[in-house]
């Protein structure tokens, strides 16, 4: 009994070296030359449960709300950058109340109408706020986003310089965009770039970020032959998932905009950070990522992003004691328990690392999260996880026999990774990498199941879902390259399932698969080229902005709103449903085209679901017996 409290008074203690390590000692220090005022920040006006997409539902922006974020915000710049007119009328008054000044832009889309209202909107404020508008911006992203061509946009800078011929005029957008479109400055009277550095189709580590931006900027001047520049838009998230080897952390966050605005002081540039407040909303187009771009958090607490001790886990102390109630209440199995010393070493490391690892995993829920659907998920997958923890440090104890394995923990965990891992594959950009709780996962299927693969008897259905789990891998390494960690660490969780499963269906050979595989290859093949060809063409886009009564526009813009709001996944799941319950190798394989249809057009989650129901229908013993 000694021994056995001495290594659980062990485990605890690691555990809290752990938490207290990454909590409290791996910390950014305040820095003494810290700044006292940021040039200009955005500022979207929304409450953690609101957006801008509920307007049209109704939504009245808090005068409150906003009369104390800009008293908030006049601690902090004299500044602030707005991208909306309408139902934000209110801001200039509360912006002079605080002594800011404004960027004010207005929102241009293909909305015609209401392009038309908030251009007209910002001539009105901006003539009754001359004393406070710095400049006018007219669109932004316009171009990235494709929503009108270069020359619709030239066309309505051109009508607000002359309605506002005493105010400064401007457009922004990501610098590639200036580059591709040089003409646009000479309607402007200067020039407003985005650098993202975490963004850049080839983004930059933390560490070589701030020297991007300077290449960057740069580069525009030679280019566009002016220094007249404004950086519209810059800085760094302090959540969400790993880009390559560009990390989103607080600690990046501060370090980002505490070196940036040093530069920019050195170099007398004009800035505009982003952004004031986190913006939970933009989770939903961004993931996770984008709803931590904030000085402030969504309640408005600071996190320290100006000055101060800044850490990547404020709250580690809970999750310390989350860790060691785990670990203390799983050590209870040791009570009445005879075992070797080799075991009860083997029972503390995996208890101790499990317990930190399945803490960690919560925190991440905690954070990325945004809906009850994703909720779900996360509660899905932790009880899965406790389960299977339990599970293992019991088998450790007492080895148990293949047939006492709950068999429905591998294969939910499976189906788990399997989903995961073509979120990753085919809309890895906006996805999280989960890899704490599977980790736990991949550890004990790949313990328990060690010495009795001969035992299991897995079918065509497990072998295919192996192959494809091994095809998604490769296609995250190219999506992602070995430079993200977290990528390659779940990739190797998602070959250690992959494995389990192909050891699991030894007796099915390739062949056995090859209509499935036809099938397969055929549709994605079809998929890729209608993605390429017609949903993701650029040309075919801007040529809609000019002429959008054509069919051909008229088709596209339903396939777009159809992936955005998910409708292709939800019909793809009913039918999937449907060839489920008729059961009709015709339905299962129409299923099945529905299924990579929508994985190749990013409506991965259901998607995927829809995808292994078709696979098994298509992979039973009795398929011959289909009709």
């Amino acid at each position: 009994m000694g021994k056995k409290i001495f290594l659980t008074l062990i485990s605890v203690t690691v555990a809290i070296f752990f938490w207290y390590f990454v909590g409290e000692k791996t910390i950014l220090k305040d820095d003494s030359n810290s700044f006292s005022k940021l040039q200009c920040v955005s500022y979207a006006p929304f409450g953690k449960d609101e957006s801008p997409f509920l307007f049209d539902s109704g939504l009245v922006i808090s005068e409150e709300l906003v009369k104390k974020d800009l008293k908030l915000l006049s601690k902090y710049t004299d500044c602030i950058r707005t991208y909306s007119t309408l139902g934000l009328e209110m801001i200039p008054k509360i912006a002079r109340e605080n002594n800011l000044q404004m960027l004010m832009g207005a929102w241009v889309s293909k909305d015609e109408k209401q392009t038309k209202d908030e251009l007209d909107t910002l001539i009105k404020l901006a003539n009754e706020n001359a004393d406070i508008v710095k400049a006018v911006i007219v669109g932004n992203e316009v171009l990235l986003r494709g929503d009108v061509s270069d020359k619709k946009l030239y066309e309505y800078i051109k009508q607000i310089k002359e309605a506002l011929p005493n105010t400064k005029v401007t457009y922004a957008d990501v610098w590639e965009y200036w580059v591709k479109y040089p003409h646009i400055k000479d309607v402007t009277d200067f020039v407003t770039i985005h650098i993202l550095p975490y963004w850049e189709d080839e983004p930059m580590n933390i560490h070589e970020s701030i020297e991007h931006l300077a290449s960057v900027r740069e580069e525009v001047e030679g280019i566009l032959k002016t220094s007249n520049i404004l950086i519209g838009e810059t800085g760094w998230p302090s959540e969400g998932r790993s880009r390559e080897d560009a990390m989103p952390s607080k600690i990046n966050q501060a370090l980002f905009v505490r070196d940036f605005v040093k530069l920019a002081e050195e170099k007398n540039w004009d800035y505009n950070i982003i952004e004031a407040v986190d913006q939970p909303w933009k989770r939903v187009s961004e993931g996770a990522v984008g709803g931590f771009w904030g000085l402030f958090d969504k309640d408005r607490l600071d996190k320290n992003v100006f000055a101060g001790d800044v850490s990547n886990f404020p709250n580690y102390k809970y999750l310390a004691f989350g860790s060691i109630l785990l670990i203390i209440l799983f050590s209870l199995l040791l009570k009445n328990s005879e075992v070797s010393t080799k075991k009860l070493l083997q029972f503390t490391i995996i208890n101790t690392l499990f317990a930190i690892l399945y803490m960690l995993q919560v925190e991440q829920y905690n954070i990325i999260a945004r809906n009850n659907l994703e909720g779900t998920w996360a509660i899905l997958l932790l009880i899965t996880q406790i389960f299977v923890y339990y599970f293992m440090l019991s088998h450790i104890l007492k080895p148990k026999r293949i047939d006492v394995i709950p068999s429905v923990f591998f294969y939910l965990s499976a189906f788990f990774a399997f989903i995961l891992s073509m979120n990753l594959a085919f809309n890895g950009r906006y996805e999280n990498f989960e890899i704490y709780g599977f980790i736990i996962l991949a550890i004990s299927f790949l313990w328990l199941y060690s010495t009795q693969y001969e035992k299991l008897n897995f079918g065509k259905f497990e072998k295919a879902l192996s192959l494809v789990l091994v095809l998604s891998s490769i296609l995250i390494v190219y999506n992602e390259t070995f430079l993200n960690i977290f990528s390659n660490i779940w990739v190797i969780i998602a070959l250690i399932f992959a494995y389990i499963l192909n050891k699991g269906a030894k007796n099915i050979g390739l062949c056995d698969l090859k209509q499935v595989s036809i099938y397969t290859l055929i549709f994605a093949a079809i998929f890729v080229a209608f993605k390429l060809g017609f949903v993701s063409n650029k040309e075919l886009a801007i040529a809609c902005n000019l002429d959008s009564n054509s069919l051909s526009c008229s088709v596209k813009d339903f396939m777009g709103a159809s992936i955005y709001f998910g409708y292709v996944g939800l019909i793809t799941i009913i039918f999937a449903i449907i060839a489920f319950v008729v059961n009709k190798k015709s339905f299962s394989i129409i299923a099945l085209f529905l299924s990579i249809g929508s994985l190749i057009l990013s409506n991965t989650f259901l998607g995927a679901i829809s995808f292994m129901i078709a696979i098994y229908l298509l992979t039973k013993e009795d398929i011959k017996n289909l009709q």
